[in-house]
């Protein structure tokens, strides 16, 4: 195993991007699911190596959870632009980072939330007003693997007294088969449902502008 990082073959590819308007949390996690992506490959092309499967989870759950935040985000400014009943909840965008700081790392909780808010989105025909069943059982299986975002980031959980291993008991998995459900499951939450969510919101706006130019609104 190498200690140096290759440079790469040309200068101008030396240089990265980051930052700017277009930077949003469906974009870090295209970037997290393509860090998973590779790491997954090259553990079942070039391993096993038993360093890797901690960090693959992880990258693969943050990448998840990035993508749900996205999609909350997203399925409010349709609700809102759309004028939809909200049956009590307060989808202001300042109210929105509050939520989603409340909700934290907690997938169980923002998959809540984004089935909640496709629901208020009365246009969206079933099935797409809600989380798929094969998606809504990886993902709470996945928040079952690891409830607070710290299980794949540390050997050890918790704080002071209550500090314990995250995981006291060597075990054998099947790696590939968990891995590959959580793989096919952030695929579909970063290409699939948000896809589809800014495809209903790009033709919401252009319905809304046209009614505007046809009424002198």
């Amino acid at each position: 195993m190498s200690m140096d990082l290759p440079r790469p073959k040309w200068p101008a590819h030396e240089i990265a991007v980051i930052g700017g308007r277009h930077e949003d949390d469906l974009v870090i996690a295209g970037g997290y699911l393509r860090v998973a992506e590779l790491s997954a490959t090259e553990w079942s092309q070039n391993g096993p190596d038993d360093a890797l499967p901690i960090p693959i989870y992880y990258n693969y759950r943050h990448s998840v959870e990035l993508s749900l935040k996205g999609l909350i985000r997203e399925a409010a400014i349709i609700i809102r632009r759309g004028e939809y009943d909200t049956r009590g909840e307060n989808l202001r965008p300042d109210r929105i980072d509050e939520k989603l700081r409340e909700d934290s790392h907690s997938v169980r909780k923002l998959t809540e939330r984004l089935n909640r808010y496709l629901g208020l989105i009365a246009d969206l025909e079933a099935p797409n007003n809600k989380i798929d069943p094969e998606s809504f059982a990886t993902l709470q299986w996945l928040d079952d693997m690891d409830q607070t975002g710290e299980t794949f980031r540390y050997a050890h959980i918790g704080a002071g007294a209550a500090s314990r291993p995250a995981r006291p008991v060597q075990t054998n998995i099947n790696f590939y088969d968990e891995i590959r459900k959580v793989h096919d499951l952030a695929w579909l939450l970063q290409a699939g449902y948000s896809s589809a969510l800014q495809e209903f919101g790009d033709l919401q706006q252009e319905y809304l502008e046209e009614m505007r130019w046809a009424t002198g609104c």
